[in-house]
């Protein structure tokens, strides 16, 4: 019948089957029923409990309680569920052990020193002074004075040196008794109320933020400037480097030579320098240079006189007035435009529109245009140009992709040699909204209507986009009087195909078709096709009408 081996609580380690043997579960070979050889198992378990597993490594199979004796370290260990730990006293190691309980105790062999953990950390118990390096702690001591009485101090001692001393009375130390006469070997001829350095330590200082002093340097603290609040001086005040006065919590103002060359710097980002005066108790602003814009104000306060020639090299000058008057009867453009070469493509005026979105923003422009060439057709000549009003391409592009825009005025008198666009169109009344490329006719409830018919006698003229030239300008807008091509090339919505030069009719709907010539009058013709169409839907496709 196999053996059930309990530990001492009750619980079950392992069931042994007759005749085997155990060695896996502790670090003792337990015996099954009938195994034979037992005796000699037996009694090495006997010698194993007799040495405490006796070994320069832990048992492998330990069980919380075994005992084992550290062969190399000479100590007796026992095992706590977690680790070994020695049976009694401290824990020789050059770190700090883990798993600490509180009430251990480790000695850094490191260091010389021992610890014992509070349940939280390890607290140092002594000594102080740290192996190899003297003595660094701080002394208890009664020297006597040198009339004999005995004095408390607290001597600070750093690898041997004695630092420091702390006193709650003055005194000068006695040079015969043996702690006075070292105290003065020490550097303390005379012991102060308080704190003092040894001066036989040349580069003890207290380091650190000191609340008070009765002088700095042998002069009387009463007698330096304040820099928490103001203060005043009766003596020069120089500054003898380049580098000069900073002003402001954040540095934000510099003054500062380099070469000779005086500079007055603002160094926070964005921020301003402002001139004011007093002006009759006023204080008044006279110039401001903005930082987030770079640009140099003059405020509105009275009148600015420049006595000499003003000259402003840039790009650009604004004049952010209500009316700009000059003198002189002629404004001069490219002033330093030595050659004919050298002259830019536009010269002239600029009208901002002011639109609130820079990406819609058009300027306009009144401009001498130097790439509009002289084609030698003119009674006078272009001289190699022509003033043109434009507006930009869009956004902040400038001139880089102009148009043209319109030039509106009561009469002008001039030549015209060409037209942009190529119909010639009135305003007309309609009754029914009607859209470019509409074929219309006279009649309806108004002056025109859309043609609803096939092959109408009644044609008139097609909805223009842009004419060439426009009769009856003012008489409405697009809406409520279209303008209706009469004569030109024109977009007609045209439905079927064709090809170029076929007749082209009314198709109903406003629309038109290619006829056949058998369909075609003099009364129903409404012009021809100028391109091969190929598209049997209705798009808009270009016509020249009133051409039968």
């Amino acid at each position: 019948m196999a053996y059930k081996i309990n530990n001492t609580f009750g619980t079950l380690l392992v069931t042994l089957a007759d005749g085997t043997i155990d060695v896996a579960t502790t670090d003792l070979t337990l015996i099954g029923k009938g195994y034979a050889g037992f005796g000699e198992k037996l009694n090495e378990n006997l010698v194993k409990l007799l040495e405490n597993f006796n070994n320069t490594t832990a048992p492998s199979n330990k069980i919380q309680g075994q005992l084992w004796f550290d062969q190399t370290n000479k100590r007796l260990n026992v095992y706590d569920g977690t680790k070994f730990k020695p049976a009694g006293g401290p824990t020789n190691s050059t770190t700090a052990p883990a798993n600490a309980v509180t009430g251990d105790t480790w000695f850094d062999t490191t260091n010389t020193q021992l610890y014992v953990y509070t349940g939280s950390a390890w607290t140092l118990i002594g000594p102080t002074t740290v192996s190899g390096s003297g003595v660094t702690q701080i002394i208890t001591e009664s020297p006597e004075d040198n009339t004999g009485v005995k004095q408390s101090i607290l001597k600070l001692v750093t690898n041997d040196t004695v630092v420091g001393v702390v006193s709650n009375q003055a005194f000068t130390p006695s040079p015969t008794e043996t702690l006075g006469a070292a105290l003065v070997s020490a550097g303390f001829s005379t012991v102060a109320q308080g704190i003092q350095l040894s001066t036989s330590v040349s580069s003890a200082k207290f380091r650190g933020t000191a609340t008070d002093s009765d002088s700095l340097g042998g002069v009387a603290a009463a007698n330096y400037l304040r820099s928490d609040q103001n203060d005043s001086t009766t003596s020069s005040f120089s500054i003898l480097n380049d580098t000069g006065i900073i002003l402001g919590a954040g540095s934000d103002i510099t003054m500062s030579l380099s070469s000779d060359d005086f500079t007055i710097a603002q160094t926070t980002i964005n921020k301003d320098i402002i001139f004011t005066v007093n002006d009759g108790g006023v204080t008044t602003t006279m110039m401001t240079m903005d930082g987030s814009s770079g640009l140099l104000e003059l405020p509105s306060v009275g009148d600015i006189r420049v006595k000499g020639n003003l000259t402003v090299d840039g790009t650009q000058t604004i004049l952010n007035t209500s009316t700009l008057s000059v003198e002189d009867n002629i404004i001069e453009l490219n002033r330093n435009i030595s050659s004919n070469a050298g002259m830019p493509n536009y010269t002239g005026l600029k009208v901002n529109r002011g639109e609130t979105s820079s990406a819609t923003e058009q300027n306009l422009y009144w401009v001498w245009d130097e790439t509009f060439a002289d084609d030698g057709s003119t009674t006078y000549g272009n001289a190699g140009g022509a003033w043109t009003a434009f507006k930009s391409g869009g956004g902040q592009d400038e001139l880089s992709a102009p148009t043209l825009v319109d030039i509106r005025a009561n009469i002008v008198h001039a030549t015209s040699t060409t037209a942009m666009y190529a119909d010639l169109a009135e305003r007309y009344e309609t009754d029914i909204p009607v859209e470019v490329g509409d074929v219309v006719i006279l009649g309806g409830h108004a002056e025109i209507t859309k043609c609803q018919t096939e092959l109408s006698d009644a044609v008139f003229g097609v909805v223009s986009e842009s004419p060439a030239f426009l009769m009856n300008a003012n008489a409405g807008n697009n809406d409520t009087h279209p303008m209706i091509a009469l004569k030109g090339r024109v977009l007609v919505k045209l439905t079927g195909t064709g090809k170029a030069g076929d007749r082209v009719v009314s198709a109903g709907n406003g629309e038109a078709r290619v006829a056949n010539l058998e369909e075609c009058t003099a009364f129903n013709t409404l012009g021809r096709l100028i391109k091969d169409k190929y598209n049997v839907e209705t798009a808009l496709t270009e016509c020249v009408i009133g051409v039968k």
